[in-house]
């Protein structure tokens, strides 16, 4: 009988693994203006230092099995040239190369996403003051569910465990200036499919809602001054997944020079977003929360998000 009911629920728990297949299989991040790495790989080493990045997000915090995330992503430029402390005329016209990695993780419930990526990207110059990046990276991706979390009224009851791991590829083009940003991206566009078993004969195609979901990412940004200390950073972005609807992020960050920021952001028919953020020296910190504005906002006390930045200095030549 405990055999029959580990092979019936088995099916369950990887239907409810594969509900975000219905939306949005990718974690949900609300400081990814502060690091566009983590959904385009063509930023890979767009800045004069080697970007460090740490994060920590609690997702409807509240509700037992809430999604939780943390990832730790590293770009850099590769060449001389971009830590020359006096750059020439020819030096700023240089196209250059860089490399990145991405490791993550993402938990909701008994099911668990693990990812691990590397990035390249080629940066070409159009102007002085304008350039486009293309980047693509790879890695694999790990889906698991635990099967020792679920708790049933029968307490000798078990679930069976189970993992899957496939190759992941995504893909950017960034375009940017010192005034403003636009870039387009997709992920997950290898679609492979997870190796779960639903029963006899159901590993192959045959098996229902295993794949992984080509995701797609449009964002664009600009910065406008205000006086010399003061500065207004409106952005954008449009996320699409088949079957979800697009979903619409709208966004505006206060920047005071260097050091201090304030933003809020409103996620379509989902949630309101309020972010602050202090920089000094190479060190940067920001947090997020999120007030829900769905169905689901009576159930939960919001969203947390960490982001810790280190910005290390190239040594010059």
């Amino acid at each position: 009988m405990k055999r029959v009911l580990t092979v019936l629920l088995l099916p369950l728990l990887l239907v409810l693994a594969s509900a975000p297949a219905r939306a949005q299989q990718q974690a949900q991040y609300s400081q990814y203006m502060n690091n566009n790495y983590i959904l385009n790989p063509g930023t890979t080493g767009v800045e004069d230092y080697i970007d460090v990045k740490f994060s920590y997000r609690t997702q409807w915090t509240g509700l037992e099995g809430a999604p939780k995330t943390y990832y730790a992503s590293a770009s850099s430029s590769l060449g001389k040239w971009r830590s020359t402390p006096k750059r020439t005329i020819r030096d700023r016209r240089r196209p250059f190369h860089a490399i990145g990695g991405l490791v993550y993780k993402d938990e909701t419930g008994p099911t668990s996403r693990t990812g691990a990526y590397l990035s390249y990207a080629y940066n070409m110059v159009l102007t002085p003051d304008l350039r486009l990046a293309l980047g693509m990276s790879a890695g694999m991706q790990q889906f698991a569910v635990d099967g020792q979390q679920p708790r049933f009224f029968d307490p000798t009851t078990r679930a069976a465990s189970a993992a899957s791991r496939v190759l992941d590829g995504s893909v950017g083009l960034w375009l940017y200036s010192s005034k403003f940003y636009v870039g387009v991206s997709g992920a997950q566009l290898l679609g492979n499919q997870l190796n779960f078993s639903y029963g006899p004969d159901q590993t192959g195609e045959g098996a229902p809602g295993n794949t992984l979901k080509r995701h797609y990412f449009a964002t664009a940004g600009a910065r406008v001054p205000i006086n010399d200390d003061w500065s207004l950073v409106p952005s954008v972005l449009v996320k699409a997944v088949n079957p979800a609807p697009v979903s619409v992020d709208l966004n505006a960050k206060l920047k005071y020079q260097d050091l201090l920021w304030l933003g809020a952001s409103w996620r379509a028919f989902d949630s309101a977003v309020a972010m602050v953020g202090l920089s000094y020296e190479q060190y940067t910190l920001g947090y997020s929360y999120d007030a829900g504005l769905s169905q689901l906002a009576g159930y939960h006390g919001g969203s947390h998000e960490v982001l810790l930045g280190l910005r290390i200095k190239k040594k010059p030549r």
